[in-house]
């Protein structure tokens, strides 16, 4: 009975994901949303931790099920590039996140992420055309939010992703294991044009879209 009810809220939560999947401005909107809500708060992500990031990837999630349960989700996410004039943020790509998630739940629970990549490993899971399994070694802040937050920003940069809640305290990365993410190329191509792919947009072939400069703004440590 437990599998049939888990399999059915699985099931329900996989349909409401699809039912319309949001274009790319409603993205962007959503990340500043978030991103703003975060730098806003009295626990905002660290200046040097962005400052020192090779990309930001923004997505809300949305779970059900019960013990191990499916989730599903998505964003965007953004490359910091050094260029002629300095650090620059490359336009955003269109991400879906989908897969297993651990822990005792009933129902569903929707949750955003500011998901901060550090190294060229963790930017590159974002670069490949299809589904790709989120390397869950990469996730370097398992463990309980109060363990993570005593450890110094130059120990945090060193991680490869830091993941960071909407509101609240840095979270343990083991809420990705088991996931999936994958490029959504009809939502980039709707955005920059036909057979745009994810590498022209976090290469830098495609230039940033001027709705996306708040977001950068954020990121840069901007508040006004």
């Amino acid at each position: 009975m437990k599998l049939l009810l888990a399999t059915s809220l699985v099931f329900l939560l996989a349909s409401s994901l699809s039912v319309r999947a949001a274009d790319m401005e409603e993205r962007i909107h959503d990340a500043i949303r978030i991103v703003e809500k975060r730098q806003g708060s009295i626990d905002p992500i660290p200046t040097e931790i962005l400052q020192n990031a090779k990309g930001v990837a923004i997505c809300t999630i949305l779970r059900g099920g019960i013990g191990i349960g499916g989730q599903g989700g998505e964003g965007i996410v953004v490359i910091r590039h050094y260029g002629p004039t300095g650090f620059v943020w490359r336009a955003p790509s269109a991400f879906n996140i989908s897969g297993a998630s651990l822990g005792a739940q009933l129902g569903f629970s929707s949750i955003s992420y500011i998901i901060v990549l550090n190294t060229d490993r963790a930017i590159g899971q974002f670069f490949n055309q299809g589904k790709v399994k989120w390397d869950a070694t990469a996730t370097g802040t398992a463990g309980a939010d109060t363990g993570v937050e005593s450890q110094s920003t130059r120990s945090l940069e060193r991680q490869d992703v830091l993941v960071y809640r909407e509101s609240g305290g840095l979270f343990g990365g083991a809420t990705f294991g088991g996931s999936s993410i994958e490029a959504k190329d009809e939502i980039n191509e709707e955005a920059y044009g036909e057979h745009t792919h994810v590498r022209d947009i976090l290469e830098g072939r495609v230039p940033p879209p001027p709705q996306a400069q708040r977001l950068y703004d954020l990121l840069d440590g901007k508040q006004e």
